[in-house]
């Protein structure tokens, strides 16, 4: 039976008298009766928080800590704090619904984005302080962009000690953390593309004879001597050249996460603190660059105080930054599928733009999407066979 264990992944601060706090606590392994005082500490070391439980690494939820849940969601929802659990299995779910016996019970949520975007409505629509509100669904999607990549890394750290009998996960963290240092990826990228790749087979290098693509031509970012540009290097370079073909003096570039979907914000000019934090992580709605990601097109935005594109938390802090008009240009990536977006910004609204600036825009996208599908390719796999090599060593 896997050891039980009960790990705090996030603990944000929420306004609203009746919520204050939410916390995101995660479940490991099985339950017996030894775990219910266990699971009753942890959860009683939150205080007032609202508790978001995630249940998708618990492979049992015996009797005893189901009493637990049951009594911890009475004593939350006598306050106005309901018991969210995440990803209930069926055979849990049916234990809760049996002992149950009258009492209000925790409620059950297919993710954790879901039940954080209860908690989060909840704590929109209470009266009170609301300074914070702006940055609920900000907070949201950085969760569960955290959560993403927990849970990747968490693969990864898995497949690696499977594979070369590496003795723990600290192990296995540390060889990611190294080799993606070594190679300037975050660690994430490197488990996002190790567990992609099946696995070498015994006595062979991971990739042997893999042909090495030539750098694409980029008009925007030269090398430096006969070295290429570092990645940060090169989307400031393309931040800079948009802002030089639309005349702006505010920009950003954003990357896609191939894993959640989500954009994330790399090189910024001219933006205010307030706005660089709001839109550090993105998804899909409520912005224009998250329309321009999930129509794969071009989005103009004449005037940002009536675009239908922004919800209001995201107009205010766009509004905040001296922002009314702007254009939003994916980089496409593999399958002409968009892998990032480069913005432009205009503290004046109803911006023309040319057809010449158009054109040059729609240049710097394709070489911008050529470069990085070549820093993927020839970065990312000497990154890999790093790892490989280095595993095999331990």
């Amino acid at each position: 039976m896997q050891q039980f264990s009960c790990e705090t992944l996030a603990d944000l601060t929420v306004p609203g008298p009746a919520t204050g706090r939410l916390a995101v606590i995660a479940l490991y392994g099985a339950t017996d009766a030894a775990t219910g005082p266990v699971l009753a500490a942890a959860f009683a070391a939150h205080g007032s928080a609202q508790l978001v439980v995630d249940l998708s690494g618990l492979h049992r939820l015996d009797l005893a800590c189901a009493e637990v849940l049951h009594a911890c969601a009475e004593a939350a929802a006598a306050h106005g704090r309901p018991l969210r659990l995440v990803a209930c299995a069926p055979e849990a779910a049916t234990l809760l619904a049996r002992t149950r016996a009258g009492r209000t019970g925790p409620e059950l949520y297919r993710s954790v984005a879901d039940a954080l975007a209860a908690a989060l409505a909840v704590a929109a629509a209470l009266p009170g302080p609301a300074a914070a509100a702006p940055y609920l669904r900000t907070d949201a999607v950085e969760l569960r962009h955290a959560l993403h990549t927990q849970a990747l890394t968490g693969r990864a750290q898995g497949m690696l000690m499977e594979r070369y009998g590496l003795r723990d996960a600290d192990t296995a963290d540390a060889l990611l953390v190294g080799v993606a240092r070594r190679h300037g990826l975050r660690p994430v990228h490197l488990a996002s593309a190790f567990v992609r790749q099946t696995a070498p087979r015994p006595g062979h290098v991971r990739f042997p004879g893999h042909p090495r693509p030539a750098e694409p031509a980029v008009g925007f970012a030269r090398p430096a001597g006969h070295r290429p540009p570092s990645l940060s290097a090169f989307l400031d370079a393309l931040r800079d050249a948009v802002c030089a073909i639309t005349h702006a003096d505010m920009a950003d570039v954003q990357l896609i996460d191939a894993g959640d979907h989500t954009l994330r914000l790399e090189s910024h000019r001219g933006l205010p603190a307030d706005f660089v934090r709001f839109f550090a992580v993105v998804d899909d709605v409520c912005s224009a660059c998250g329309q321009a990601a999930r129509k794969g097109q071009r989005v103009v935005v004449d005037d940002v105080a009536t675009a239908p594109e922004y919800d209001e938390p995201s107009r205010a802090v766009m509004l905040a930054a001296h922002s009314r008009s702007l254009q939003c240009t994916p980089i496409p990536g593999p399958d002409d599928r968009p892998q990032g977006m480069f913005s432009t910004l205009h503290t004046r609204p109803g911006h023309a733009y040319t057809e010449a600036e158009f054109g040059a825009l729609d240049t710097a996208a394709r070489e911008a999407g050529a470069w990085l599908d070549w820093y993927r390719a020839t970065t990312v796999t000497d990154a890999l066979e790093d790892l490989h090599r280095a595993a095999r060593l331990r």
